[in-house]
């Protein structure tokens, strides 16, 4: 009993505590930044066709819900494919220009990227977006 009665004032006796270091304002904005945006890296290939034709350009749209305000200008579509850097992780929505075939539009989640996101657009009926590739 008198050992309980010895630590109940030990236990009263406050400790100071450490405040956990914060990252500056600006530090916490970057890493936060960092993490919603990416760049995007399209592969594009058409049914059919060992190589996409000269002239061949994609282009992506935001979405109308998720980034409505998102336009990038249409790029070329060669053999490496097509980059868009400083993406927001939303819906998108990529215009796909092959000379020859109808122009096809697909919507991609970005928060879903797999790099790289590779397209199959068929001569008839919707592009294939395979995400399956780590």
């Amino acid at each position: 009993m008198l050992c309980v009665a010895l630590l109940r004032p030990a236990a009263a006796i406050p400790v100071p505590q450490e405040e956990p270091v914060k990252p500056e304002n600006g530090e916490a904005q970057k890493t936060a930044a960092k993490k919603t945006r990416i760049t995007a890296h399209f592969t594009v290939s058409a049914e059919g066709k060992s190589t996409l034709p000269p002239g061949s350009k994609i282009e992506l749209k935001g979405d109308a819900a998720s980034c409505k305000n998102l336009l990038r200008p249409p790029q070329h579509l060669g053999p490496e494919g097509a980059t868009f850097p400083d993406l927001p992780l939303c819906r998108v929505k990529l215009w796909i220009y092959i000379t020859g075939f109808e122009t096809k539009i697909v919507s991609v989640d970005l928060a879903k990227y797999k790099d790289p996101m590779r397209i199959l657009v068929k001569s008839k009926g919707p592009p294939v977006v395979d995400t399956s590739y780590p």
